[in-house]
């Protein structure tokens, strides 16, 4: 990492590129420190990495992290500047200034999401250029290790969601609803079997989707209430494991009852469509290319793209230590790379119908790609 960041300095005419947040909800901050922390902190990433934490952080982070240099705020007496101005966040500037005094830089890189209070201090001090994060870029090819890491999150979500469809399949249809024993089958009831099983393996879920009816012809609705008998139920589950921080994601549409003829159909169309989309996969095309070969598996079966209803989103994206990173299989996808994983999951959706998608997580290869997903694909349970 530390030659691609000499390059990118080097080429952007930088000293440093300065990151402040937190970690769980920044990933370029993770990759460049893996330091998992909820609280604010400062990375700067130039002849080296070094991190600007709080005293209570100091001992962890220097156990923790893989950062060249920990240094805490109390060396730049933040207690003091804190009692003296009595805004904290004027405290912290003062000392980041000091901080970044001391390093010797003055030209700094901020991505676009650099908080808007410390930039506009920080350009009366130093030359600050608002740039693309390179590290997101650099995310986007994973080692063996990382997708190694994927891979077991992967089971896990499997493991969910087997238990979310062996408790579809175990139910009854009465009338417009399932039933387990004399109760509605619910959505909730579903997702928590989910996220239990989530949990027990060391991961976290957040707005698994369990949609049913009508409701999942919105491809992000989580779904609430009893589940339909007869009709397609989509269950999306996109665990994150709570000690690598890698996420994985999967999706699959079951029925519980019989399917109509027009049901039947669609599921036949999206599974024809992620077939080509699997097979087109490989280093070296571009994400537009695989999109398009989807796109037109459903325009040769008469279900053409559309902008409320059909196939209304993107073929797949980059999964990693976000759950959404680069590359994307869309019409503005990029050139695929080997080491790259990304998800295939096309779907199509009707407003009077419902939706069907199917989700499978694959690893890019030189001469295609490796499935980590080996869950069935099954309409009827």
């Amino acid at each position: 990492m530390q030659t691609k960041l000499k390059k990118y300095l080097e080429e952007q005419n930088l000293d440093g590129l300065l990151l402040i947040g937190d970690s769980i909800c920044d990933p370029d901050m993770y990759y460049l420190t893996r330091f998992s922390a909820v609280d604010r902190f400062t990375v700067l990433a130039a002849d080296r990495v070094t991190m600007l934490v709080s005293s209570m952080e100091l001992g962890r982070a220097m156990h923790e992290s893989c950062a060249d240099q920990v240094i805490s705020t109390t060396e730049y007496g933040i207690k003091e500047k804190l009692k003296a101005s009595g805004k904290p966040g004027e405290a912290y500037t003062a000392a980041l200034i000091e901080f970044l005094s001391d390093l010797g830089v003055r030209r700094i890189g901020v991505p676009q999401r650099f908080p808007a209070g410390i930039f506009t201090t920080l350009s009366k001090k130093f030359q600050v250029s608002i740039v693309e994060s390179p590290v997101s870029k650099w995310r986007e090819v994973k080692s063996d290790r990382e997708i190694e890491a994927i891979r077991v999150v992967q089971k896990a979500c499997e493991k969910a969601m087997r238990l979310a469809i062996d408790s579809i399949s175990r139910s009854r249809p009465k009338g417009e609803y399932l039933y387990a024993d004399s109760n509605p089958l619910t959505s909730e009831k579903v997702r928590s079997s989910i996220e239990i099983s989530l949990l027990d393996d060391g991961c976290d879920a957040i707005d698994t989707i369990v949609a049913g009816g009508t409701a999942a012809a919105n491809p992000h609705a989580r779904g609430d209430g009893p589940l339909p008998a007869n009709s397609p139920i989509v269950i999306d589950i996109f665990p994150r494991s709570k000690s690598s921080r890698y996420f994985a994601d999967m999706t699959r549409t079951v029925l519980r009852g019989e399917a109509s003829p027009e049901v039947a159909d669609i599921y036949d169309a999206v599974v024809a469509a992620q077939n080509a989309g699997i097979d087109a996969v490989r280093a070296g095309i571009d994400g537009k290319e695989v999109h398009s070969r989807v796109s037109q598996v459903f325009k040769d079966r008469g279900y053409p793209e559309g902008d409320n209803s059909g196939f209304i989103h993107s073929t797949g994206h980059g999964v990693g230590l976000a759950i959404h990173e680069s590359p994307s299989l869309s019409e503005a996808g990029e050139v695929l790379q080997a080491g790259s994983v990304v998800t295939v999951e096309p779907g199509l959706y009707y407003p009077d119908l419902g939706g069907v998608r199917l989700e499978d997580l694959v690893v890019v290869r030189s001469e295609g790609c490796d499935n980590l997903t080996e869950f069935e694909r099954r309409l009827v349970v």
